[in-house]
């Protein structure tokens, strides 16, 4: 592992922030199989020209990646699958937080899509917390019928277990607990008010 223009670099190119630390790095780079050329990576096989990539299988500049699994800010992607923060993505499946959904093709069971027939009431936050994304607020189908459903990074949930889950992770954290909290006191009033209106 050596040291350059501020990154650690591994023997196959791959790079991280010097923010990140030698042994960081080191463990990071361990992590990756085969992935050239990528920058603050980890978990990731068969990747190239790569960015913020994590738990990817053949990925091809994260601009555009191609077959991708369980991605996360990708842009352009094809045959996706479980990805994040998707753009302008072609045949996806099962993907949360998407962006710009008017120009995917042949979606399939994605979160926060404006499009999304099943959720035309919907709200999504600023990118708060301690990932700086943002969280999706929805009416959607369960078992006991149509209710206000929260998508968070990896919590799906109701609105009541959202906000015990946000107690709960955000015990120690003032900040990102009253980032929440506001979010879910808005909503309450938000849904509350559409009820109303479409009485």
């Amino acid at each position: 592992m050596k040291h350059e223009n501020g990154y650690w670099i591994d023997e196959n190119n791959n790079r991280w922030g010097e923010c990140c630390g030698k042994e960081r790095a080191k463990e990071l780079s361990s992590s990756m199989i085969n992935c050239y050329n990528c920058y603050n990576c980890s978990d990731c096989s068969d990747c190239r020209d790569c960015y913020n990539c994590h738990n990817c299988h053949n990925c091809r500049d994260c601009c555009n990646c191609d077959n991708c699994r369980d991605c996360c800010n990708c842009d352009n992607c094809y045959d996706c699958y479980n990805c994040y923060n998707c753009h302008n993505c072609c045949n996806c499946d099962n993907c949360d937080n998407c962006c710009n959904c008017d120009n995917c093709d042949n979606c399939c069971g994605c979160y926060c899509c404006e499009r999304y027939t099943e959720n035309p009431t919907l709200y999504r936050t600023d990118r708060i917390g301690s990932r700086k994304d943002r969280t999706t607020f929805y009416y959607g189908k369960t078992e006991k019928g149509m209710s206000l459903q929260v998508v968070c990074g990896c919590f799906r949930g109701d609105l009541e277990e959202f906000e015990k889950a946000v107690l709960k992770t955000h015990a120690d954290n003032d900040i990102y607990r009253e980032q929440y909290l506001k979010e879910i006191q808005k909503v309450k009033a938000l849904f509350k008010l559409e009820e109303v209106i479409h009485e």
